[in-house]
C-alpha cells in the first residue's frame, strides 16, 4: 500500500474511527475524518485532516454536502466508511448521488435498513426461522399494560434505531433494562414521547463469555470472504454494554451459525462488512443470534492481528483490485484485544461483586496483543483517551461530593 492509493474517508470518531483511521494509515493510505460536531477529533498521527458537518447524525443533507466538499481534497476516489449504524443507512441512502466522487464499503440500502432498523431485522429473523430473543412490538400503552403482566422479568426495552436512543438518554447505553410492570409501562412512555420506536425484549441471561462474534464481508453476490470468531470475556457496563476484553476462537465452533447468516445475508441481498453477534441461552444451550453490524465494529483489528484483514478486504473489493481470491478463514487461536480503560471498570465492578479476583484480571491479560487506543507506533490517542477518561472520573467524584454535601 502507498499514497498513490485511493484515500479513505471515515465517518465519526469514537473508538471505531479511532481504530480505522490507524488501521488504514498503517498501510500508508490517507485518510480523512468527517464528524458532527466540533471537538471530535481522531488524534492518531495517520488522520491526514479533519471535517464538520455541524449538523446531527441524522442530517444527511449536512453529510451530502459535507462529502461533496471532502472530495475536492483528492485526485482519487476515496472509499467512505461509517462507524455507526445511522452513518451505514445515511450511506446507504446516498450512495447513488455521490457515485461519482466515492466508492462506499456499504451495502444497498434496503438490506441496510433490515439491519439497522431492529424492528425490521427482528421481523426478518421471525420470517425466517433464525433463533432469537422472544421479541414483542406492543401497539401503545394499553398493549403494553396487557403485556406487562405476562412477561418474566427482567426484560429489555430496545430502540429500534440505537443511535436514536443513544442521543435522547446518553446515561442509559443501549436500551432500558425492566423489573416490573410499573417500569415497563414507565419507560415505554418516556420512549414514545421522545418519538423513539421501541420494542420490549427478553433477557438472555447468561455471563459475558456465552457471546460470541461472527465477522466478515460479504460481496456484491454475497459470498463471504474473510471470516472471523471471536468470543466476548467481559464487558462493560455491566448490562448490554460494548466489549472490553475478547478473544479469536476456532470458526468450527460457530459453524452451524455461519451457516445460518451465510443464508440470510444472501435472502436480504446484503454485502459489505458485518459482524453478527450470538449468545448461549443456558436455559436450552442455544445460540441465539442479537444483531448483525452493517459497518465496522469495535475489536475489528484483532482479526487483522491473527492473519486476516477483513477492512483490507472492503477495500480493495470497493475500488475493484480485490480480484480472484479463496475465502479465508484459517487464522491464529487465543489472541486477545482490549479496551484498557472499560475493561478496568468492568473487571473493578466484577471484584468488588466477587465475581472476579485480581490475579484472575491479571491472568486473562495473557494474550493480549491489541488494543483499541494503545499503540507503541501512535500514542495521542491513548493519552488523550486517558486524560478524558480521567476527567470524567474526577467530574463524577466531584459531582457526588457535592450531591453528598447538599443532603
Amino acid at each position: 500500500m502507498n499514497r498513490s492509493r485511493n484515500p479513505v474517508v471515515v465517518i465519526g470518531g469514537g473508538v471505531t474511527g479511532h481504530g480505522l483511521v490507524r488501521s488504514f494509515g498503517e498501510k500508508g493510505l490517507d485518510v480523512f475524518l468527517v464528524s458532527y460536531r466540533r471537538g471530535a477529533v481522531v488524534f492518531s498521527k495517520y488522520c491526514r485532516k479533519s471535517f464538520t458537518t455541524n449538523g446531527k447524525r441524522n442530517d444527511r443533507t449536512a453529510l451530502k454536502r459535507v462529502l461533496k466538499a471532502v472530495s475536492k481534497e483528492f485526485s482519487r476516489r476515496a472509499v467512505v466508511y461509517p462507524t455507526s449504524d445511522l452513518d451505514a443507512l445515511n450511506l446507504a441512502k446516498l450512495k447513488d448521488e455521490l457515485r461519482d466522487d466515492y466508492y462506499f464499503a456499504v451495502g444497498n440500502e434496503e438490506a441496510v435498513s433490515t439491519l439497522v432498523d431492529k424492528r425490521r431485522f427482528y421481523n426478518a429473523l421471525s420470517t425466517n426461522n433464525i433463533p432469537h430473543p422472544k421479541t414483542y412490538f406492543p401497539e401503545d400503552l394499553k398493549d403494553t399494560h396487557q403485556l406487562g403482566t405476562e412477561l418474566d422479568y427482567p426484560v429489555f426495552i430496545r430502540p429500534s434505531i440505537t443511535q436514536h436512543f443513544a442521543r435522547a438518554f446518553p446515561r442509559f447505553g443501549k436500551g432500558f433494562v425492566v423489573h416490573t410492570p410499573r417500569e415497563l409501562a414507565y419507560y415505554y412512555r418516556l420512549a414514545k414521547q421522545h418519538g423513539i420506536d421501541v420494542m420490549i425484549q427478553e433477557v438472555i441471561p447468561g455471563p459475558p463469555t456465552n457471546s460470541y462474534q461472527l465477522e466478515g464481508y460479504y460481496n456484491e453476490k454475497h459470498s463471504p470472504f474473510m471470516m472471523f470468531a471471536r468470543q466476548r470475556l467481559r464487558i462493560w457496563p455491566p448490562d448490554f454494554g460494548n466489549t472490553t476484553l475478547c478473544m479469536s476462537i476456532p470458526m468450527v465452533k460457530l459453524a452451524e451459525q455461519r451457516s445460518v447468516i451465510d443464508q440470510f445475508i444472501g435472502t436480504i441481498g446484503y454485502h459489505g462488512l458485518m459482524s453478527a453477534e450470538f449468545k448461549k441461552d443456558g436455559r436450552d444451550g442455544s445460540l441465539k443470534l442479537l444483531e448483525i453490524n452493517a459497518r465496522p465494529w469495535w475489536h475489528f483489528w484483532l482479526s487483522e492481528s491473527c492473519g486476516v484483514n477483513i477492512l483490507l478486504t472492503s477495500y480493495l473489493d470497493a475500488i475493484g483490485e480485490m480480484g480472484v481470491q479463496a475465502n479465508r478463514e484459517q487464522y491464529e487461536i487465543g489472541v486477545k484485544s482490549m479496551h484498557l480503560s472499560a475493561d478496568i471498570r468492568a473487571a473493578a465492578h466484577m471484584i468488588r461483586n466477587k465475581k472476579l479476583s485480581f490475579r484472575e484480571w491479571l491472568s486473562s491479560l495473557r494474550g493480549v496483543r491489541c488494543f483499541s487506543f494503545l499503540s507503541r507506533d501512535d500514542l495521542s490517542p491513548f493519552l488523550m483517551s486517558s486524560l478524558t477518561e480521567s476527567y470524567h472520573f474526577l467530574r463524577l467524584i466531584l459531582l457526588k461530593r457535592y450531591s453528598e454535601a447538599m443532603t
